[in-house]
């Protein structure tokens, strides 16, 4: 970085379209000004030390696919965490930061991008302490989707209701689960529905639970699918679990295999049957239902996660 970079700062949870945005005005002044870009990525959102509301601690992708994604647009990712520059003041995080450990010469920032301590930055203040340092700032407007901007709080509010439409809108693709398949009980080969026993990073954000129509993922998997999360109150279980049902697939062991589940539509919500033989008749059903659904949901989209 002796030559210095063009920086852009954030935790770009979900690197949805206005992360995108950024992302591409980022390559354009790094091309136009013959300098590295450079994403300077936290590793979770600085509002769970802010806000310290556990409730809200949930991500759109696990830090390890984001990273991932990041480098696939950018020369460099510099990832951090928050609380190791929530303590600085605003010309504090330009000079050790930006000038002396990232060596920026320009930056690119939405509009509502916040930094320093108690967020008492912005980006006015961003082009007005950095020009002393002869620090240009590039401002990259909301990418709006309806009335609305794009942003990981819309998009997660929008999984947990299970608005798929309004997440893949702001996301310009479907929002996914990333699990590797684990062994389970074995109850859904004995009712003749095999399913796939996923484990998922627990920051990761699920919707409420239900059963979902799906596309399947995997290095040798191309399949859609229903999906079930919950806890089987029919069995009076209370650990919550993820399981899919992967339709016209051979039926053979999936064990230690990492599936990317990217969710379409919710066919119903959880709840408890009577009896095994009403849960079959249900699970039919919601089978039925999905092969109606399929039509809509091409398997088109493409595997992000390695």
């Amino acid at each position: 970085m002796k030559r210095g970079t063009v920086v852009s700062i954030g935790t770009f949870d979900g690197i949805h379209l206005g992360h995108q945005a950024i992302l591409r005005e980022l390559r354009l002044q790094a091309k136009g000004h013959s300098l590295s870009s450079l994403v300077y990525a936290f590793s979770v959102p600085p509002r769970w030390a802010l806000r310290g509301d556990e409730e809200e601690r949930y991500l759109l992708l696990t830090t390890a696919l984001k990273v991932n994604l990041l480098d696939q647009s950018a020369d460099l990712v510099h990832s951090s965490t928050f609380e190791s520059v929530r303590s600085m003041d605003p010309e504090d995080f330009i000079e050790t930061v930006l000038i002396n450990q990232l060596r920026a010469r320009v930056v690119v920032e939405g509009e509502s991008f916040r930094f320093g301590r108690n967020r008492t930055g912005d980006l006015g203040a961003l082009q007005s302490l950095g020009a002393k340092r002869g620090l240009e700032v590039i401002s990259v407007p909301p990418v709006m989707v309806g009335d609305e901007a794009a942003s990981s709080t819309r998009i997660r509010n929008a999984i947990r209701t299970s608005d798929f439409q309004t997440a893949r809108d702001c996301l310009g693709r479907s929002p996914i689960l990333v699990g590797t398949v684990v062994r389970g009980d074995q109850l859904g080969r004995k009712m003749r529905v095999p399913t796939a026993n996923l484990d998922i990073d627990p920051h990761v954000l699920l919707p409420n639970p239900g059963i979902f129509l799906v596309h399947a993922l995997g290095q040798s998997i191309r399949a859609s699918g229903l999906l079930y999360i919950g806890s089987r109150p029919t069995f009076e279980q209370s650990e919550s679990r993820c399981e899919v049902h992967l339709l016209d697939f051979s039926d053979r062991q999936l064990y230690g295999e990492v599936m990317e589940i990217h969710l379409l539509q919710r066919i119903r919500d959880d709840r408890s049957f009577p009896s095994l033989g009403a849960l079959r008749s249900q699970i039919e059903a919601d089978i039925e239902t999905a092969r109606k659904l399929l039509p809509g949901f091409p398997l088109i989209e493409q595997r992000i996660s390695s």
